[in-house]
């Protein structure tokens, strides 16, 4: 009996070994009878017809290297991987499943037609590129749910975070005008000092959501001066790092329009990752106008950025190659200064030797064309 008539002939009893492997993926969770089923039968039934579809030499390439045309049993599967995200499967157990239907079917057409299988080769082929093709559905489809649940949570995170921090922030500044000695000061201080800290990681949070969601970066641009907000940066940054000394120096018409807020966002991050990051005590900043364009640069002393490292410094999450495990951050920053400039049509450019140190060099169009 040929392999498509036997799964056509025993769907019962494939779908039967099958549910019963995906009950010793449950983690002991006793799952509902109709979420072991699911599509189990439709998706076995497929595969047979499947097989049966004449197939010509550049379509039986195409499908072996992932490239065959989306049908019925796509949709099928999609499903049934839904189904099973639903139930609590990873990945892992979801490809479990697949190998376990291979085996199972070849299994159970070996013992019952020994002579066909051992002369089955071109559709025991067929089978496992139909099986791979569920495969590779089910992989993709798998990735995408898993990341919008993450960036979902994520982003419901951040914007939760937001009130109890702001009651924070808030109480601090309160409790520092009602008379307190210096050492409660201190204290209230260093509660203020950390609640920004934290209130900048969630900014940064929201926006890497907002980002891998597909929400594009809001952008509110205003008349501003870079150099005047570049300042206000430095002071605030000086301020609350007074280990380091910023130097800044403007030169030229700097006046635009820029979204002001975010703007600063990039001045303080870049600060802030040259701070981090720079082995020197002294970080100079520089603000120039150009004729339709400004250019802000920030440079510190330090080892040069390795080249490989350059290519993905802009990337989420990237804190270098050896993190400092003591650092606050999540490693978002340069990737918020990426967007914010792209959201400004401008470009961010770094050049790292063991000479000069590390620059980071921000061009912006006067005006959002």
């Amino acid at each position: 009996m040929r392999l498509s008539e036997f799964i056509r002939a025993n769907v019962d009893k494939i779908v039967h070994e099958w549910e019963e492997f995906a009950k010793t993926l449950s983690a002991g969770k006793a799952l509902p009878r109709w979420i072991l089923r699911d599509h189990a039968p439709a998706i076995v039934k497929y595969i047979a017809d499947d097989m049966d579809v004449p197939q010509a030499p550049l379509e039986e390439e195409a499908k072996s290297k992932g490239g065959g045309p989306s049908g019925p049993i796509e949709h099928v599967a999609t499903v049934h991987v839904s189904l099973r995200i639903e139930s609590g499967f990873d990945l892992v157990q979801i490809m479990a499943e697949y190998r376990a239907l291979r085996s199972c079917v070849l299994r159970l057409w070996r013992q019952s037609y020994a002579e066909s299988f051992a002369g089955g080769a071109e559709e025991i082929t067929r089978f496992a590129e139909a099986i791979d093709q569920n495969v590779a559905e089910a992989v993709p489809y798998y990735e995408e749910r898993e990341t919008h649940f993450r960036d979902r949570f994520l982003g419901i995170l951040g914007h939760d975070l937001r009130g109890p921090l702001n009651a924070i922030t808030v109480g601090a500044s309160l409790l520092a005008t009602n008379g307190l000695n210096e050492r409660q000061l201190g204290t209230v201080s260093r509660i203020s000092n950390s609640a920004r800290r934290l209130n900048r990681m969630v900014s940064d949070l929201l926006d890497f959501s907002r980002g891998r969601l597909g929400s594009p970066m809001p952008i509110a641009a205003t008349a501003a001066n870079l150099g005047q907000l570049v300042s206000e940066v430095v002071n605030e940054v000086q301020t609350a790092n007074p280990q380091f000394i910023v130097d800044f120096d403007s030169n030229g018409d700097l006046e635009g329009h820029w979204d002001v807020e975010r703007l600063k966002q990039v001045v303080s991050n870049l600060l802030l990752n040259a701070i981090h990051h720079g082995s020197g005590k002294e970080i100079r900043v520089t603000a120039t106008g150009e004729k339709t364009s400004v250019v802000l640069a920030v440079q510190n002393e330090g080892p040069p950025i390795p080249t490989e490292t350059q290519a993905t410094m802009f990337d989420p999450l990237v804190q270098g190659k050896t993190p400092d495990p003591t650092r606050v951050g999540l490693g978002l920053g340069l990737f918020i200064v990426n967007e914010i400039v792209a959201a400004h049509h401008g470009t961010i450019v770094v050049t790292s030797t063991e000479d000069a140190g590390t620059t980071f060099c921000v061009r912006l169009p006067r005006r959002l064309s």
